[in-house]
């Protein structure tokens, strides 16, 4: 006999505990779904191994959603020999159900990370391709040396796959010069620079309006109602050090004279406090304190980083809310294969696949839904629903 049960801690959260009893059975791969199925086009949130006396249990941390049009949690149960499997259900209370949509017309954005373009541009079409948004947000490492003909390739592919479409960019590290190939008191980054004119006098031409700090490397886009900032967090060396100290001044004037229901921060790396990779030692950003600082003080950001290649189904999670000062933090895995290292147990294969992430922005919700490049899947683990106060 199998049974299914759920001990919830938040309405449309998925945090808490699942408990299979499931006798005779080795493995049971839990989905969300509604009375009749799994939900089609998501994968399985967990794996779950049976013991012999035929109970499993699973612990999901991380503040995940829970999709809307969900109604129940599924197990499918496996024998010992995978050769028979049995379904069961569990309907979820209905306290702990998502709540319903009030908002018709968010503002959609698709952000994609980590594409490292060097000579073969197939995985970065397929991305470009992958973006179900008019706004794609390019978190940086999009080429893999910083080369002009890589630039040049990755501009190609930009028209090609989505002629039509807005494209934000940020500098990683990788799109910056080595050291090595830089000459006299060259910074390694004219070639981005270039890259990112390129893409942003294309951006204003179909009618973002776009500022610039005073070095004219940071950025600010309107889009939709809601602004959108670039930092570069990259100079010379592939350092992690804001040019000339002027950036963040910018930053923090920014923030406080322009009024948006939400200020969208694209950032290359993850500030220290919420880098799904690492919580303690150094960090990545030249800054941090400051720019944490700043974040907080300003209220209502989406800060978007990338770098780690951190898989979004990695189970402590790549997003999170912050309540005291209403910011969202989330680190987009990447288009290159990503990093499941802090992954224990049994995943699915495309877990491991590059992904893209659809950010959808109204004045109180923040929706975000990570899906394979390759396969479509949407991934459960990279799904989050944050519900916030007006601003």
């Amino acid at each position: 006999m199998l049974n299914l049960s759920t001990s919830l801690i938040w309405p449309g959260c998925a945090q808490g505990k699942y408990t299979v009893r499931a006798k005779g059975h080795i493995l049971a791969v839990l989905s969300w779904g509604d009375a009749e199925a799994p939900l089609p086009g998501w994968g399985p949130f967990a794996y779950v191994p049976i013991d012999p006396a035929g109970n499993g249990t699973f612990f999901y941390p991380g503040r995940r959603g829970i999709p809307r049009g969900t109604t129940h949690v599924w197990a499918r149960c496996y024998a010992s020999d995978f050769g028979h499997r049995e379904d069961v259900s569990a309907a979820i209370p209905a306290k702990y159900l998502p709540t319903a949509d009030e908002h018709d017309s968010p503002s959609k954005f698709s952000v994609l990370t980590d594409l490292h373009l060097a000579a073969k541009p197939g995985r970065v079409r397929q991305a470009l391709r992958a973006a179900e948004s008019n706004t794609i947000l390019l978190l940086g490492d999009s080429t893999n040396d910083g080369l002009r003909a890589q630039f040049a390739t990755f501009e190609t592919c930009v028209e090609d796959a989505a002629p039509q479409k807005t494209v934000l960019p940020v500098a990683g590290n990788h799109d910056v010069l080595h050291p090595s190939r830089c000459g006299g008191s060259d910074d390694g980054c004219g070639n981005y620079e270039d890259f990112q004119s390129h893409l942003l006098t294309k951006a204003e031409k179909s009618g973002c309006g776009i500022s610039h700090d005073p070095d004219g490397r940071a950025y600010a886009a309107r889009v939709g109602g809601f602004d959108v900032i670039g930092l570069q967090c990259v100079t010379a060396g592939r350092r992690f050090t804001f040019p000339q100290g002027r950036q963040l001044d910018w930053l923090e004037e920014h923030l406080a004279d322009t009024s948006a229901p939400w200020h969208i921060v694209l950032c290359h790396a993850p500030l220290l406090a919420h880098n799904p990779a690492r919580n303690t030692g150094a960090p990545y950003l030249g800054g941090n304190g400051r720019l944490q600082e700043i974040v907080n003080r300003a209220g209502r950001v989406i800060f978007l980083s990338g770098h780690t290649h951190v898989s979004p189904n990695v189970l402590a999670g790549n997003g999170e809310y912050d309540e005291r000062h209403r910011n969202v933090y989330l680190d987009c895995g990447s288009v290159v294969p990503t990093d499941t290292s802090g992954e224990n147990g049994m995943m699915s294969p495309d877990w491991k696949d590059g992904c893209v992430t659809e950010l959808s922005v109204t004045e109180s919700v923040v929706e975000i839904c990570m899906r394979s490049i390759s396969s479509g899947a949407r991934f459960p683990r990279g799904y989050y629903r944050f519900e916030t106060e007006p601003s």
